[in-house]
């Protein structure tokens, strides 16, 4: 047996078996640094103090106890919606038929049934034919809403598609309108040009006029019961005819258009005037004036207020006159220049001078014209012509003719 003396500490080693040297360290329980091992000794020698006797304790592990953890899950608060109330749309354009081309009011109406009275009905409303939108507008909060379309759908029935956008408490919803569309009616435009003389050709031109489209379709065109056009309209609704060399007289024109799909037949009248020429009442006037003639080659028109006479012309050449005149008086002179015509009223009534007549009206500086009136008494301006010249000026000057005044009256 070795004694192993350690700080104090005497332990011993039983060494089993035959006896041999053992040589190491060991550390002691509680004493810091290593103890020295006497090796092939059977004492260890004796400390200074006596030893004491010692035992060694093992520190009894302490059981742990298991802490419950508890683990709680945030719980999520769900608030529901409250459910919104179904709408339903009635709609009318108010009459049985609409017109193609007319331009047409559509009436909407939006209802909540079962929703309180003051429910908001204010929402978003679309008018469509299949996809493509014809209007569009709000509700006021009764569900009240007015929109507009022009009609052009053609002649028949349609079914059009509402939309209503719903609100805050209100769902959505859809209707369909059936509209029915009815043909209507064209005018008929007869135009020729002004000034035909007995052996002139007369190109008579027909306007059927429709809208928003031009109307297709044929017309006949009849010059004194004789045919002288049958066939279609072109693009712009216009077809032409010629009646050759025309007679002095009264001709009378009718028009029968066929109609199409979307626009009504219909018929018009019109009468062609064409007269012989006049005879100049003063050709040998006409002569002397001529060679010096001081109005321009574009007037249809001439009044030369200084000599107090006026003229008709065609290229610069005198047809008719001169003949005399009277002017604006004093206070109401006539103004000079180069001016157009742009109104005729054969019948004419003054409504400046308490509806004093003014036959053979042809009007061409604001409220100034030719017309029949006193060649002693001064106008108010206008050029007082006499009869068989005011009638003469009326036939043969038309709108966009040109008209010349110049000099100064002698009064």
């Amino acid at each position: 047996m070795a004694a192993v003396a350690a700080g104090g500490l005497t332990l011993a080693l039983v060494a089993c078996g035959p006896s041999t040297s053992a040589s190491g360290t060991l550390e002691s329980v509680g004493t810091p640094g290593p103890a020295a091992v006497t090796s092939g000794s059977s004492a260890a020698t004796p400390s200074s103090q006596a030893a004491q006797p010692s035992s060694v304790v093992a520190p009894t592990p302490v059981p742990t106890a298991a802490v419950p953890v508890t683990t709680s899950t945030p719980q999520a608060t769900t608030t529901a919606a409250p459910a919104k109330a179904g709408s339903s749309i009635t709609a009318s354009v108010g009459k049985d038929s609409i017109r193609y081309g007319d331009q047409a009011s559509l009436e909407v109406s939006v209802q909540a049934s079962g929703a309180p009275a003051d429910t908001d009905l204010t929402g978003h409303v679309t008018f469509l034919d299949g996809t493509e939108t014809i209007d569009e507008g709000d509700t006021d909060s009764s569900g009240a809403a007015t929109l507009s379309f022009l009609n052009r759908a053609d002649p028949g029935s349609k079914t059009y598609t509402i939309n209503y956008s719903g609100g805050a408490t209100v769902d959505a919803s859809t209707a369909q309108l059936t509209v029915q569309t009815t043909q209507t009616n064209v005018d008929i435009a007869v135009d020729w040009a002004d000034g035909l003389k007995p052996g002139d050709d007369a190109t008579i031109t027909v306007d059927i006029v429709g809208t928003p489209d031009s109307p297709t379709g044929d017309v006949t065109i009849s010059y004194d019961g004789n045919r002288i056009a049958d066939g279609p309209v072109d693009d712009n609704g216009k077809i032409s005819a010629a009646a050759n060399a025309v007679t002095a007289g009264d001709h009378q024109i009718k028009v029968s258009y066929a109609g199409d799909a979307r626009f009504e037949p219909n018929t018009a009248t019109s009468t062609l005037t064409v007269k012989d020429p006049v005879a100049n009442p003063n050709a040998d006037g006409a002569a002397a004036t001529q060679a010096g003639n001081p109005c321009p080659v574009a007037a249809s028109a001439c009044v030369d207020l200084a000599n107090e006479q006026a003229w008709l012309q065609t290229g610069g050449q005198i047809t008719y006159g001169p003949v005399p005149i009277t002017s604006g008086a004093y206070g109401s002179r006539t103004r000079d220049g180069m001016f157009s015509v742009f109104w005729r009223d054969k019948n004419h009534k003054s409504s400046l001078f308490n509806n004093a007549p003014m036959p053979n009206s042809v009007f061409f500086d604001n409220d100034i014209a030719f017309h029949q009136g006193s060649l002693s008494n001064q106008s108010n301006g206008c050029i007082h012509l006499s009869w068989n010249a005011s009638e003469t000026f009326y036939d043969t000057l038309s709108v966009g003719d040109a008209v010349y005044v110049w000099g100064s009256a002698p009064y």
